[in-house]
């Protein structure tokens, strides 16, 4: 005989805590202990959300696809890398291009079913390189800045959930990435100031197109300019 224990249930508070969580990036193994819940019921957990809730950016999705036209016409690329494509997969029917497409879900139909740093870092690898990439995670991407970096020629979109760590006061994700010490310090521009110096170690300048600032989330499109260094040499 065994006895079977009814599943704890999740109260309203801990679900909104537990979406927040996941948009700034933290892990299941981070999330799990928060809750004092297993990775796998963390991992369940908010895949039955996935699911059931489109709504955090019913707000600002027409804004965010009206935006990706305009910068589209001001890149033209040739090729896109969309690493993290989501099941509306929008470069892949908006672009008339090369588009690479990249989720780990294996019902959407698209090139790679990858973690996307693992991904990008075998793209990277394999010497691959990319007109634009978009970094439009359900989380941040910070992890896959590098090498994105590296990758794109004539431009790169990022997503930051990072924003929404702001609401909750708390600095330990931003302050270790971006230098950033203090709430009011916390802002887009500050965050843009810091992965534009991660640029230049690269030789490239990242000159921001348009800055998108929703609820706990911003958008910045970069255009990437190569940088010209001349030293005067003295005798």
């Amino acid at each position: 005989m065994y006895t079977k224990t009814e599943p704890r249930k999740w109260s309203i508070e801990e679900i909104e805590q537990l979406k927040e969580e996941k948009k700034v990036g933290l892990s299941l193994k981070e999330i799990a202990t928060r809750h004092n819940r297993t990775e796998v019921s963390i991992s369940i957990k908010l895949k039955r959300l996935w699911k059931k809730n489109w709504s955090y950016n019913k707000e600002h999705i027409e804004d965010k696809y009206n935006t990706n036209k305009k910068f589209l016409e001001i890149i033209t690329p040739k090729s896109v890398l969309d690493l993290y494509c989501w099941e509306r997969m929008w470069w892949t029917n908006n672009c008339d291009c090369n588009v690479y497409s990249n989720d780990k879900d294996k019902n959407i139909y698209c090139e790679y079913h990858e973690d996307a740093e693992k991904l990008i870092h075998k793209l990277w690898l394999e010497w691959e390189s990319f007109d634009l990439i978009d970094l439009d995670p359900y989380g941040s991407a910070y992890d896959c800045f590098d090498k994105a970096i590296r990758m794109s020629k004539k431009g790169i979109i990022i997503t930051l959930w990072e924003m929404g760590h702001k609401r909750f006061k708390r600095l330990d994700f931003v302050r270790y990435r971006y230098w950033i010490n203090d709430l009011d310090s916390f802002t887009v521009e500050n965050i843009v100031k810091k992965i534009q110096d991660i640029w230049m170690q690269h030789k490239k300048k990242l000159v921001p197109i348009f800055t998108k600032e929703w609820n706990r989330i911003a958008r910045v499109y970069f255009k990437i300019e190569p940088i010209k260094i001349t030293e005067q040499r003295w005798i």
